[in-house]
Protein backbone atom coordinates (compact mmCIF):
# COMPACT_ATOMS: atom_id res chain seq x y z
CA UNK A 1 0.00 0.00 0.00
CA UNK A 2 0.58 3.23 -0.73
CA UNK A 3 1.94 5.95 2.23
CA UNK A 4 -1.26 7.94 1.07
CA UNK A 5 -3.49 5.13 1.22
CA UNK A 6 -1.71 4.01 5.16
CA UNK A 7 -2.67 7.42 6.51
CA UNK A 8 -6.42 7.51 4.43
CA UNK A 9 -7.01 4.59 6.71
CA UNK A 10 -5.65 5.66 9.99
CA UNK A 11 -7.33 8.94 9.77
CA UNK A 12 -10.31 6.53 9.18
CA UNK A 13 -9.50 4.06 11.97
CA UNK A 14 -9.09 6.93 14.15
CA UNK A 15 -11.23 9.23 13.50
CA UNK A 16 -14.30 7.37 12.95
CA UNK A 17 -14.62 6.66 16.73
CA UNK A 18 -13.64 9.70 17.97
CA UNK A 19 -16.16 11.26 15.99
CA UNK A 20 -18.72 9.02 17.11
CA UNK A 21 -17.61 9.52 21.18
CA UNK A 22 -18.11 13.49 20.62
CA UNK A 23 -21.36 12.89 19.28
CA UNK A 24 -23.04 10.72 21.76
CA UNK A 25 -21.06 12.27 24.84
CA UNK A 26 -21.01 15.88 23.96
CA UNK A 27 -24.48 16.45 23.91
CA UNK A 28 -24.67 18.88 26.48
CA UNK A 29 -25.62 22.91 25.82
CA UNK A 30 -27.08 22.14 22.29
CA UNK A 31 -23.98 20.08 21.38
CA UNK A 32 -21.63 22.72 22.32
CA UNK A 33 -18.25 20.74 21.59
CA UNK A 34 -19.80 19.86 17.90
CA UNK A 35 -20.65 23.81 17.64
CA UNK A 36 -16.74 24.52 18.56
CA UNK A 37 -15.74 21.73 16.18
CA UNK A 38 -18.08 23.72 13.20
CA UNK A 39 -16.38 27.02 14.29
CA UNK A 40 -12.78 25.23 14.44
CA UNK A 41 -13.83 23.75 10.48
CA UNK A 42 -14.85 27.59 9.45
CA UNK A 43 -11.98 29.07 10.52
CA UNK A 44 -9.38 26.61 9.06
CA UNK A 45 -11.48 26.06 6.07
CA UNK A 46 -11.85 29.95 5.43
CA UNK A 47 -8.07 30.32 5.63
CA UNK A 48 -7.62 27.57 3.39
CA UNK A 49 -10.05 29.09 0.44
CA UNK A 50 -8.28 32.93 1.09
CA UNK A 51 -4.78 31.27 0.69
CA UNK A 52 -6.57 29.94 -2.95
CA UNK A 53 -6.83 33.22 -3.97
CA UNK A 54 -3.79 34.61 -3.14
CA UNK A 55 -2.05 32.54 -5.42
CA UNK A 56 -4.17 33.92 -8.20
CA UNK A 57 -2.34 37.77 -6.80
CA UNK A 58 -6.30 38.31 -5.42
CA UNK A 59 -6.23 40.12 -1.60
CA UNK A 60 -8.93 39.07 0.37
CA UNK A 61 -9.07 39.98 4.08
CA UNK A 62 -8.65 36.48 5.94
CA UNK A 63 -9.27 38.10 9.67
CA UNK A 64 -12.53 40.03 8.86
CA UNK A 65 -13.91 37.26 6.73
CA UNK A 66 -13.71 34.54 8.87
CA UNK A 67 -14.88 36.58 11.79
CA UNK A 68 -18.12 37.58 9.96
CA UNK A 69 -18.05 33.58 8.86
CA UNK A 70 -17.90 32.59 12.58
CA UNK A 71 -20.10 35.00 13.64
CA UNK A 72 -22.82 34.06 11.04
CA UNK A 73 -22.54 30.56 12.68
CA UNK A 74 -22.77 31.67 16.44
CA UNK A 75 -25.91 33.52 15.75
CA UNK A 76 -27.12 30.27 14.40
CA UNK A 77 -26.14 28.42 17.21
CA UNK A 78 -28.34 31.13 19.26
CA UNK A 79 -31.50 31.21 17.06
CA UNK A 80 -33.49 29.17 19.19
CA UNK A 81 -32.79 31.75 22.15
CA UNK A 82 -33.35 34.43 19.49
CA UNK A 83 -36.04 33.24 17.89
CA UNK A 84 -37.56 32.98 21.43
CA UNK A 85 -36.81 37.15 22.38
CA UNK A 86 -38.07 38.49 18.61
CA UNK A 87 -41.55 39.45 18.55
CA UNK A 88 -42.63 37.19 15.38
CA UNK A 89 -40.72 34.27 16.99
CA UNK A 90 -38.62 33.30 13.27
CA UNK A 91 -37.51 29.59 12.76
CA UNK A 92 -33.64 28.85 12.97
CA UNK A 93 -34.28 28.22 9.45
CA UNK A 94 -35.72 31.95 9.04
CA UNK A 95 -32.95 32.95 11.15
CA UNK A 96 -30.10 31.30 8.96
CA UNK A 97 -31.38 32.69 5.81
CA UNK A 98 -31.23 36.07 7.46
CA UNK A 99 -27.93 36.00 8.46
CA UNK A 100 -26.94 34.56 4.90
CA UNK A 101 -28.16 37.73 3.71
CA UNK A 102 -27.18 40.67 5.62
CA UNK A 103 -23.80 38.59 6.11
CA UNK A 104 -23.04 38.79 2.36
CA UNK A 105 -24.13 42.43 2.42
CA UNK A 106 -21.43 43.34 5.21
CA UNK A 107 -19.09 41.07 3.21
CA UNK A 108 -18.64 43.34 0.50
CA UNK A 109 -19.16 46.46 2.65
CA UNK A 110 -15.67 47.95 2.78
CA UNK A 111 -15.18 48.16 -0.48
CA UNK A 112 -17.68 51.34 -0.38
CA UNK A 113 -14.58 53.10 1.03
CA UNK A 114 -12.01 51.65 -1.60
CA UNK A 115 -9.22 54.38 -2.36
CA UNK A 116 -8.28 55.58 -5.78
CA UNK A 117 -5.64 53.34 -6.07
CA UNK A 118 -7.14 49.78 -5.51
CA UNK A 119 -10.01 50.64 -8.00
CA UNK A 120 -8.40 48.08 -10.56
CA UNK A 121 -8.38 45.75 -8.14
CA UNK A 122 -12.49 45.86 -6.42
CA UNK A 123 -14.24 43.36 -8.55
CA UNK A 124 -12.55 40.22 -8.18
CA UNK A 125 -11.32 41.27 -4.26
CA UNK A 126 -15.33 41.67 -4.24
CA UNK A 127 -15.84 38.30 -6.25
CA UNK A 128 -13.69 36.18 -3.51
CA UNK A 129 -14.58 37.83 -0.40
CA UNK A 130 -18.37 37.25 -0.96
CA UNK A 131 -17.24 33.78 -2.53
CA UNK A 132 -15.18 33.26 0.60
CA UNK A 133 -18.09 34.13 3.06
CA UNK A 134 -20.68 31.92 0.97
CA UNK A 135 -18.13 28.99 1.30
CA UNK A 136 -17.40 29.00 5.24
CA UNK A 137 -19.93 31.29 6.71
CA UNK A 138 -23.47 30.48 4.90
CA UNK A 139 -22.38 26.93 4.18
CA UNK A 140 -20.62 26.77 7.71
CA UNK A 141 -23.89 27.97 9.30
CA UNK A 142 -25.68 25.18 7.40
CA UNK A 143 -23.32 22.80 9.41
CA UNK A 144 -24.09 24.48 12.70
CA UNK A 145 -28.00 23.99 11.79
CA UNK A 146 -26.89 20.42 11.09
CA UNK A 147 -25.34 20.20 14.39
CA UNK A 148 -27.76 21.98 17.11
CA UNK A 149 -30.87 22.52 15.53
CA UNK A 150 -32.81 19.56 15.45
CA UNK A 151 -34.53 18.00 18.06
CA UNK A 152 -32.63 14.63 18.00
CA UNK A 153 -29.16 16.05 18.23
CA UNK A 154 -27.81 13.03 17.27
CA UNK A 155 -29.45 11.49 14.69
CA UNK A 156 -29.11 14.45 11.71
CA UNK A 157 -25.11 14.77 12.90
CA UNK A 158 -24.98 10.52 11.93
CA UNK A 159 -27.44 10.50 9.06
CA UNK A 160 -25.14 13.42 7.22
CA UNK A 161 -21.83 12.43 8.39
CA UNK A 162 -22.74 8.62 7.18
CA UNK A 163 -24.35 9.69 3.33
CA UNK A 164 -21.31 12.34 3.27
CA UNK A 165 -18.49 9.49 3.88
CA UNK A 166 -20.50 6.81 2.91
CA UNK A 167 -20.23 8.05 -0.74
CA UNK A 168 -16.46 9.46 -0.31
CA UNK A 169 -15.10 5.88 0.91
CA UNK A 170 -17.21 3.79 -1.27
CA UNK A 171 -15.96 5.92 -4.35
CA UNK A 172 -12.54 5.75 -3.23
CA UNK A 173 -12.85 1.94 -2.39
CA UNK A 174 -14.69 1.00 -5.86
CA UNK A 175 -12.63 3.51 -7.67
CA UNK A 176 -9.54 2.47 -6.63
CA UNK A 177 -10.48 -1.68 -7.26
CA UNK A 178 -13.00 -0.93 -10.50
CA UNK A 179 -12.10 2.06 -11.77
CA UNK A 180 -10.84 1.90 -15.57
CA UNK A 181 -12.28 4.88 -17.36
CA UNK A 182 -10.66 7.57 -15.65
CA UNK A 183 -10.33 11.37 -17.01
CA UNK A 184 -14.06 11.77 -17.68
CA UNK A 185 -14.19 15.00 -15.74
CA UNK A 186 -10.95 17.18 -16.42
CA UNK A 187 -10.74 18.79 -13.30
CA UNK A 188 -10.13 15.55 -11.47
CA UNK A 189 -8.65 13.28 -14.07
CA UNK A 190 -8.16 10.76 -11.02
CA UNK A 191 -11.91 10.11 -10.49
CA UNK A 192 -13.18 6.95 -12.47
CA UNK A 193 -17.05 6.49 -14.09
CA UNK A 194 -16.81 3.50 -11.27
CA UNK A 195 -15.69 5.81 -8.78
CA UNK A 196 -18.81 7.86 -9.19
CA UNK A 197 -20.68 5.13 -9.28
CA UNK A 198 -19.73 4.10 -6.29
CA UNK A 199 -20.53 6.94 -4.20
CA UNK A 200 -23.72 7.85 -5.57
CA UNK A 201 -24.62 3.90 -3.98
CA UNK A 202 -22.94 4.88 -0.87
CA UNK A 203 -25.09 7.84 0.12
CA UNK A 204 -28.63 5.98 -1.21
CA UNK A 205 -26.95 2.49 1.23
CA UNK A 206 -26.32 5.43 3.94
CA UNK A 207 -29.61 6.84 3.80
CA UNK A 208 -31.29 3.62 4.78
CA UNK A 209 -28.91 2.53 7.04
CA UNK A 210 -30.02 5.58 8.95
CA UNK A 211 -33.65 4.97 8.59
CA UNK A 212 -32.74 1.39 9.66
CA UNK A 213 -30.37 2.84 12.75
CA UNK A 214 -32.74 5.61 13.85
CA UNK A 215 -37.04 4.20 13.12
CA UNK A 216 -38.26 6.77 15.36
CA UNK A 217 -36.38 9.98 13.96
CA UNK A 218 -39.68 10.48 11.63
CA UNK A 219 -36.80 9.57 8.76
CA UNK A 220 -39.47 8.46 6.15
CA UNK A 221 -41.32 7.05 3.77
CA UNK A 222 -38.74 5.21 1.57
CA UNK A 223 -39.63 7.02 -1.43
CA UNK A 224 -38.58 9.86 0.49
CA UNK A 225 -34.97 8.29 1.64
CA UNK A 226 -34.61 6.91 -1.33
CA UNK A 227 -35.12 10.63 -2.87
CA UNK A 228 -32.25 12.11 -0.36
CA UNK A 229 -29.99 9.14 -0.18
CA UNK A 230 -29.39 10.42 -4.51
CA UNK A 231 -29.71 13.87 -3.89
CA UNK A 232 -26.52 13.72 -1.44
CA UNK A 233 -25.08 11.42 -4.13
CA UNK A 234 -25.28 13.97 -6.40
CA UNK A 235 -24.33 16.60 -3.71
CA UNK A 236 -21.55 15.18 -2.30
CA UNK A 237 -19.56 14.43 -5.51
CA UNK A 238 -20.42 17.49 -6.73
CA UNK A 239 -19.10 18.90 -3.56
CA UNK A 240 -15.74 17.31 -4.08
CA UNK A 241 -15.41 18.26 -7.96
CA UNK A 242 -16.13 21.99 -7.09
CA UNK A 243 -13.14 22.28 -4.33
CA UNK A 244 -11.02 20.54 -7.49
CA UNK A 245 -11.52 23.04 -9.23
CA UNK A 246 -10.76 26.11 -7.11
CA UNK A 247 -7.73 24.12 -7.14
CA UNK A 248 -6.96 23.53 -10.64
CA UNK A 249 -7.46 27.31 -10.91
CA UNK A 250 -5.38 28.19 -8.32
CA UNK A 251 -2.53 25.43 -9.08
CA UNK A 252 -2.42 23.42 -6.14
CA UNK A 253 -2.58 20.24 -5.24
CA UNK A 254 -4.10 20.29 -1.99
CA UNK A 255 -5.60 22.93 -0.17
CA UNK A 256 -2.93 22.69 2.51
CA UNK A 257 -1.16 19.59 4.29
CA UNK A 258 -3.14 19.25 7.63
CA UNK A 259 -4.75 16.75 7.56
CA UNK A 260 -2.31 13.36 6.70
CA UNK A 261 -3.46 11.65 3.35
CA UNK A 262 -6.39 14.09 2.59
CA UNK A 263 -4.54 17.34 1.95
CA UNK A 264 -6.16 20.30 3.94
CA UNK A 265 -8.91 20.60 5.95
CA UNK A 266 -11.20 21.61 2.88
CA UNK A 267 -10.09 18.51 0.88
CA UNK A 268 -11.45 17.11 3.89
CA UNK A 269 -15.28 18.90 4.25
CA UNK A 270 -15.77 20.32 0.85
CA UNK A 271 -18.43 17.86 0.17
CA UNK A 272 -19.74 18.13 3.93
CA UNK A 273 -20.18 21.83 3.65
CA UNK A 274 -21.51 21.85 -0.47
CA UNK A 275 -23.98 18.99 0.73
CA UNK A 276 -24.67 20.38 4.13
CA UNK A 277 -27.51 23.31 2.82
CA UNK A 278 -29.59 19.92 0.75
CA UNK A 279 -29.68 17.84 4.08
CA UNK A 280 -30.85 20.68 6.49
CA UNK A 281 -33.39 22.15 4.06
CA UNK A 282 -34.62 18.63 2.96
CA UNK A 283 -34.94 17.10 6.18
CA UNK A 284 -36.79 20.48 7.58
CA UNK A 285 -39.01 20.35 4.80
CA UNK A 286 -40.36 17.27 5.76
CA UNK A 287 -40.10 17.22 9.29
CA UNK A 288 -36.97 14.40 9.87
CA UNK A 289 -35.34 14.65 13.24
CA UNK A 290 -37.91 17.14 14.97
CA UNK A 291 -36.46 20.49 13.36
CA UNK A 292 -36.98 23.61 15.89
CA UNK A 293 -40.24 25.63 14.87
Amino acid sequence: MTKNIVQRLLVFILGVPLFILLVVYASFGRNMILALLVVAVQILCAGEAAALFTFKKIRINKAYITILSVSAAAIQYMSPILSDLLPSRPSPLEILLGVAMLGSLASIAPFAFAQKESFETILPEMTASLFVFFYCGILGSFLMYIATCFSQGAEPVFSFTLMTFGNDSLAWLVGMTLGKKRGVVAVSPGKSVAGFMGGFAGSIIAAFIAYLLFPNSGFGPPWAILLLGMLMGVSVILGDLVESAMKRSAGVKDSSTLVPGRGGFLDSFDSLLYSAPLFALFSAFLGFFAPLA
